[in-house]
């Protein structure tokens, strides 16, 4: 998995590159200083998961330039990390495809757990924001052992595909990702559904009506 960190503060940088280093031992962070560099890696590299963006950082002219790298690599996703949070911007940047706004106030492990709810395919609004108080919450999941645990969109996505007996490297190629970003999404589901492997993940997802019938076929 390659992310681009885009920021002009190299201590910030390095903190979150560790954490994301342990959250993720197959992850590589290409870390730049200002947009201009972010443009012309995001250029050179064709495999970049996603892109973390400094709101203040040279280079970095508001929605107007988000707006223009988003015309230019179609499907990226981004993100924006900024000091400074208010509805208007965080509405803006959202509507312009924008996967999260994240608050540079956070601590590492919170900015960490965010850019995972955004690699698993879900968008991350700032609590502080009434945006985030009218945005629709994820779908939940009984686990196995009687809680609930949040199941992304692009989780209950994988889990129809496994249901339908996809190996992950089909799964991979259909959904246009690399296999071992299938196997994170698939250790998660396990994870939060409590159980060891697809088949225990599958049969406790049908009889929680998860699945309904539209499920894909082999």
């Amino acid at each position: 998995m390659n992310i681009l960190l885009a920021d002009d503060h190299p201590l910030f940088t390095d903190a979150i590159e560790r954490q994301l280093s342990v959250a993720y031992p197959d992850i590589v962070v290409h870390s730049v200083e200002n947009l201009t560099a972010a443009s012309a890696l995001l250029s050179r590299l064709k495999n970049i998961d996603l892109a973390v963006l400094d709101w203040d950082m040279p280079g970095m002219h508001g929605p107007s330039s988000i707006e223009s790298l988003l015309a230019s690599y179609p499907g990226l996703k981004v993100v924006i990390l900024s000091g400074r949070i208010d509805d208007g911007t965080v509405h803006e940047v959202l509507a312009l495809g924008v996967k999260g706004f994240i608050p540079k106030s956070s601590p590492g492990s919170a900015i960490v757990s965010a850019l995972s709810v955004i690699l698993n395919g879900g968008t991350y609004i700032p609590v502080e924001t009434a945006l985030a108080r009218k945005h629709k919450e994820t779908p939940v999941i009984p686990a196995a052992g009687g809680s609930t645990k949040a199941l992304t969109d692009r989780e209950i996505e994988i889990l129809k595909l496994l249901a339908g007996g996809h190996s992950n490297k089909e799964i991979a190629r259909q959904l246009s990702v690399q296999e071992i970003t299938i196997k994170m999404h698939a250790s998660r589901i396990f994870s939060k559904l409590h159980v060891r492997n697809r088949v225990q993940a599958v049969s406790h997802a049908l009889k929680a009506g998860l699945l309904g019938d539209d499920r894909p076929s082999n």
